[in-house]
């Protein structure tokens, strides 16, 4: 059950951050929330893909010098399946273990991971899929869906950018448009899927639905299972957006067992106006919020007002810093990454893909941060590593951003 969080008018608030009261160098998560990234074998599920090949891994050694950091590395994500999303990580590794589960009655699933998506074990029509988005998951399930052959419905909140609708659409799924938030598209699939016998392939969770969100979450450990063969150096901090927590839940996992000793520091970002997991941090009992609000920014992706009682767990003890930031800082950049100086390759990233990059420029820049450069110890040695978590996925917006 979670808590109400704090209410208001957003229009005069300035970045902040949270040092994390509640983190551990080595977490006490219990076996039964870890075994599926334990036992995870979402790489061979992804190489059985015909779509499959690693995202690059870009260094902007102009931006680095720029904003005195040491070395500055982005995964970028917009190339993943040609989806411009990394969203379809989790989708494809978590439909996997449904259906096999569901045909094995259960069993383990993983002798058919290199096989699955060669030779899918189900007739056409078989299951109908359904979820609840701002955008890029549900494109993400629609897109696996579809190459299984399977229905797929997909809710969103009615505000969706036209082009993130006609990207779902363009997948074969059928769109229903929910008034209200993500939140409210969330609670009509729950609904819907109960009535009608569907399947939810849902990234966040709630009592009695948990297996799924961590199939998906374990599904994301691919990309960072790619950057650790991609740069041999251990990243010092770690950038990660977060919505309702999946991804975010992913790197606690993986950093806290790549590298123990002590990990990276994490940092979780999220818009001023959707920062749930900052007011989760910043209660008693660290336990997760709801916000109050309807959440509205231009980062449509983390407009998550819960964080995921699923991804809470790690995020809680995983990660050592909070920063919410402006949609200024969003802009700012997306134009930072898609017009680079010093000689660094064009980087094309969408408003929630540069979450990261502007959590890092305010830190750097903004005074009310010199505490947290001091704890992160962000500077010349420093070596950080940014998640580009989408491309321009609303090309409209993008331009008009980007210019």
């Amino acid at each position: 059950m979670t808590a109400r969080g704090r209410s208001g008018n957003f229009s005069c608030m300035t970045p902040r951050y949270v040092i994390n009261p509640f983190c551990r160098q080595s977490p006490d998560w219990p076996s039964s929330i870890t075994e599926e990234f334990r036992d995870c074998r979402a790489g061979i599920v992804h190489r059985s893909m015909a779509h499959y090949s690693e995202t690059p891994l870009v260094p902007l050694d102009g931006l680095a010098l720029e904003l005195g950091a040491g070395r500055l590395m982005v995964k970028d994500e917009s190339y993943r399946f040609g989806l411009n999303a990394f969203k379809a990580l989790g989708s494809a590794y978590a439909m996997y273990k449904f259906i096999t589960r569901q045909l094995s009655g259960g069993s383990s699933a993983d002798k058919r991971a290199g096989q699955f998506y060669l030779n899918p074990p189900i007739e056409p029509g078989e299951f109908t899929f359904c979820t609840a988005t701002d955008g890029n998951h549900g494109r993400g399930v629609a897109w696996v869906a579809r190459l299984l052959k399977q229905k797929a419905i997909i809710y969103l909140p009615e505000e969706t950018a036209p082009s993130r609708i006609e990207n779902i659409k363009a997948e074969g799924a059928e769109v229903i448009a929910v008034s209200g938030s993500y939140d409210s598209a969330v609670d009509r699939c729950r609904e819907d899927a109960e009535r009608n016998g569907w399947s939810i392939i849902a990234d966040t969770g709630w009592t009695g639905y948990e297996q799924i969100p961590r199939w998906i979450q374990a599904g994301y450990l691919t990309m960072f299972e790619e950057v650790q063969r991609q740069w041999s150096e251990r990243p010092d901090v770690v950038f990660i957006q977060s919505g309702v927590g999946a991804l975010a839940a992913t790197a606690a996992w993986y950093y806290h067992r790549a590298y123990p000793e002590p990990p990276p520091k994490l940092i979780c970002v999220e818009p001023l106006t959707a920062d749930c997991c900052l007011q989760s941090i910043k209660s008693e009992e660290g336990e997760p919020m709801t916000i109050d609000d309807n959440p509205s920014s231009i980062m449509a992706g983390l407009n998550c007002g819960t964080p995921s009682p699923v991804a809470w767990p790690f995020i809680k003890q995983g990660y050592a810093m909070f920063a919410a930031i402006t949609d200024r800082a969003g802009r700012e950049a997306m134009r930072t990454f898609y017009h680079p100086k010093g000689g660094d390759p064009r980087i094309v990233s969408g408003e929630s893909g540069a979450a990261g990059l502007a959590a890092l420029m305010t830190i750097m820049s903004d005074p009310a941060f010199k505490d947290a450069r001091e704890f992160l110890k962000l500077d010349k040695d420093s070596r950080v590593l940014l998640i580009n978590t989408e491309g321009d996925t609303d090309p409209e917006g993008f331009r008009v951003i980007v210019g």
